[in-house]
């Protein structure tokens, strides 16, 4: 869900404008640079650990995945899309190789184990989220109630409720249990002469 990390970026800046309008009347800021603070903080080592990890995986899938090196041959565009969304989730880089509508754009051949450290670090980030939860709630009984912090609060909390089940299944079952019946395979010319 990337709408919570746009309401959070909004969230950021309003809070920054606010802290400087208030600043300029008011000798009682401290507790609102400490929200700036904290909340910057939380934002940035957020994106800078999604993007390590981005980093990481496509690099190591593009050195070791002679079919996926051919793929992001064809593909870079969509690829570096994939990679700029995840530095907001890193679920999102299962959207690679999806294969939404049989297209070639979406069928990244990834490897078992880079779907499995896609599922890790998207547990690992689950950290990360309920920190963000807990800076939300801090600058809704901080500030008076309005409407951008409590749209972010709600969309956070329902990304931490639906993420935590979501990766609590992906971690426990999806990858780690072969499948017993072999996947129907459909290329493009198979799919068009049906």
């Amino acid at each position: 869900m990337i709408y919570d990390w746009i309401f959070y970026i909004i969230l950021n800046i309003w809070i920054w404008i606010y802290f400087t309008n208030s600043y300029l009347y008011e000798s009682e800021s401290m507790g609102f640079a400490i929200l700036i603070c904290t909340n910057l903080t939380i934002l940035c080592s957020m994106v800078f650990f999604n993007s390590i990890i981005t980093f990481i995986i496509l690099r190591r899938e593009i050195n070791n995945n002679e079919q996926f090196r051919a793929w992001f041959q064809e593909h870079k565009v969509f690829c570096i899309f994939i990679a700029f969304c995840s530095l907001g989730n890193l679920n999102i880089l299962h959207g690679l190789n999806c294969k939404f509508n049989y297209m070639d754009i979406f069928d990244a051949k990834l490897s078992f184990t880079v779907e499995k450290k896609i599922i890790h670090a998207g547990v690992i980030s689950l950290f990360a989220d309920i920190a963000r939860l807990i800076s939300l709630i801090y600058v809704n009984s901080a500030i008076y109630f309005y409407a951008i912090p409590m749209t972010c609060l709600f969309l956070t909390s329902l990304v931490l409720t639906f993420g935590l089940f979501h990766r609590f299944y992906e971690s426990m079952i999806r990858g780690y249990e072969k499948p017993t019946v072999q996947e129907l395979s459909v290329n493009k010319k198979q799919f068009s002469e049906a």
